[in-house]
């Protein structure tokens, strides 16, 4: 009985036109040979897998091959080929840099170097695999023969990290650089060994088994051997999940849909459901950063195939998850994910990271960085400018009642029940947000507006307002907003001066930033108002009105305007002017619970 062999040992390539996917070398190499130009020292460099080695062993065969054809390919058949083929030549000598990386070794090369070839016209080829591992003392000692060998002796120095060898050690040599080999033609010759080997096989698991391969042909054939190990001879799509613990392409729809509806239940179920399927979570994790990479091109590259070396249906996918997902959540989840990553790496719990991971991708606001923040913004300003677009009789009603004071609690629900902890899930706030920045948008006249404010109210909740819109606008509109105070009043309409005329004209073509101040005036002001920007020293025109809308205006020219504080002095004081407690009760529509123990 034959000795079975892996099938990357059994389908090794022997000449040049087998390699696959490196046409830009072996056509060199070969003319080069037909040519009677060889090299003395050669690098090869790239990743693991794409035949680095074996095509040093081809071109050994084809320098001593005794029959060699008019193109440069050996014959495989004389008494050399067969000799190299089998690993019994002596003129073709393998080196492993890993293990033979002293200077003792290379002195002892060198003696081997003078040693003439086994025939007459024969060459002798020294392969030194993984040769970045040579200490620096070894590639020194190396210089000299590898820069003036004798003429029957050539060199092939195979690398995947070629930054690490010296300088001068890869000046002395002719470099060709192997590339990772493409979904498209690890596929080809999947199937095609597969057909010699009896296999029945889904083009789907094929390509699936490609993809994984991450472009080496070695791993590519040594998943397709495990999975028809598993499948009897029966290379199919969940055989390849199986084998691999890889989540279906569901797993990944699934996933766009919670992170695009922020569905934080949704999130956990499908954590659950990986996870009692067998999924490698930590693979899983690891795919989701590369499908949400490929979110993120369909975003930016219009010729998505050109960019992206991936079949069509994969690229199809990638789109439709474009078309629900904003760039800012995408780069958001690679980040996360990225992170979870690293620390599942470090040996963290798998269910757990991922979770947690999954937590902050569907609800911003469990995340205090400003990423989260941003992301939460992007997604008001999405609904308040569909509420721009929508019939107004579709829209949602422009403010909520407005909650009971104390007292009025008290009278309602004599015994309260316990205060719920905050719940993460709730979008109680931004809807809430949406809808009282709709009157920028057209909102029926029926919803309850501010009466009777004045700019003294005005006035008096400006260093709260100030002080609580630095976190909701952002750092750019921050900047922009800064530079401005309160002006005037008319109706529910609040007028805020803007000192610079570039920051004026910056906040009028950002009506998201007036719909997120008349949010936080309205708050503290106890209804629906409007906010318009207008310069701080000049004037504005409202719904027919013709006057001039100054600063500091007074009925009573004996009585002292009251000063607005000052903006920097605002900044400073903005922590002991916002109480902490109502911003939670109002921002996350819970209540504080104060759970000391009194100190015992």
């Amino acid at each position: 009985m034959a000795e079975y062999q892996a099938l990357y040992r059994k389908y090794r390539p022997q000449t040049f036109d087998e390699v696959v996917g490196q046409s830009h070398v072996t056509t060199t190499l070969s003319r080069e040979v037909a040519d009677g130009h060889v090299a003395h020292a050669y690098l090869f460099a790239g990743p693991r897998g794409t035949g680095k080695t074996t095509t040093a062993r081809i071109l050994a065969k084809t320098l001593n091959c005794e029959n060699r054809l008019a193109d440069g390919s050996p014959d495989n058949d004389c008494d050399s080929c067969l000799a190299i083929t089998e690993g019994s030549s002596f003129d073709v000598l393998e080196l492993d840099a890993a293990s033979h990386n002293s200077v003792d070794d290379i002195r002892e090369m060198r003696v081997s170097v003078t040693t003439v070839a086994s025939t007459g016209t024969g060459r002798r080829v020294f392969i030194l695999d993984e040769a970045h591992m040579l200490s620096k003392a070894a590639g020194n000692a190396l210089l000299k023969t590898l820069e003036e060998p004798p003429e029957h002796v050539h060199f092939v120095l195979a690398t995947t990290e070629p930054y690490k060898l010296l300088d001068t050690v890869r000046s002395r040599t002719q470099r060709f650089d192997f590339h990772s080999v493409s979904i498209e033609s690890l596929t080809a010759h999947l199937a095609r060994i597969s057909d010699i080997e009896g296999y029945k096989t889904e083009p789907a698991a094929l390509i699936a088994v490609a993809r994984h391969a991450t472009g080496s042909v070695r791993d590519s054939l040594s998943l397709l051997e495990q999975v028809a190990a598993l499948g009897d001879s029966t290379v199919d799509l969940n055989g390849v999940n199986r084998a691999l613990g890889l989540a279906d392409q569901e797993a990944y729809s699934a996933l766009t849909a919670a992170i695009a509806d922020q569905d934080a239940q949704a999130g956990l179920e499908l954590v659950a459901r990986l996870a009692g399927e067998g999924v490698d979570l930590r693979r899983f994790v690891a795919e989701s950063v590369g499908f949400l990479r490929g979110v993120f091109l369909a975003h930016y590259a219009p010729n998505l195939a050109e960019v992206a070396d991936e079949p069509e249906e994969v690229l199809e996918h990638w789109r439709k998850a474009a078309v629900r997902l904003p760039a800012g959540d995408v780069l958001r989840g690679v980040d996360l994910l990225g992170e979870a990553l690293i620390k599942l790496r470090e040996g963290r719990e798998e269910r757990l990271m991922l979770e947690l991971a999954m937590i902050k991708l569907t609800r911003p606001e469990t995340s205090t960085d400003a990423e989260a923040m941003l992301s939460r913004m992007d997604r008001l300003e999405r609904k308040i400018n569909s509420l721009s677009s929508a019939p107004l009789a579709d829209r949602k009603p422009t403010f909520t009642d407005p909650a009971p004071q104390p007292a009025e609690r008290a009278a309602v629900d004599p015994e309260p029940a316990p205060s719920p902890a905050l719940d993460p899930t709730d979008t109680e706030v931004e809807d809430q947000l949406v809808a009282a920045a709709a009157p920028l948008v057209g909102e029926p006249e029926s919803a309850p507006k501010a009466n009777d404010v004045t700019i003294d109210m005005f006035r008096s909740v400006w260093p709260q307002l100030f002080g609580g819109l630095r976190d909701l606008l952002g750092a750019r509109r921050w900047a922009l907003f800064r530079e401005t105070e309160p002006l005037d009043v008319r109706g529910s309409t609040l007028i805020v001066g803007v000192r610079h005329g570039f920051h004026l004209k910056s906040l009028e073509a950002d009506p998201a930033a007036a719909s997120i101040v008349a949010t936080r005036a309205g708050d503290l002001l106890g209804g629906a108002v409007e906010v318009v920007f207008a310069p701080a020293d000049g004037s504005v025109t409202i719904a027919g009105d013709e006057n001039d809308v100054r600063s500091n205006r007074r009925e009573d020219p004996e009585q002292e305007p009251e000063r607005v504080p000052d903006q920097n002095q605002m900044d400073e004081a903005s922590d002991d002017l916002t109480d902490p407690f109502k911003l939670i009760e109002d921002e996350l529509g819970g209540t504080v619970v104060d759970e000391s123990d009194g100190g015992g």
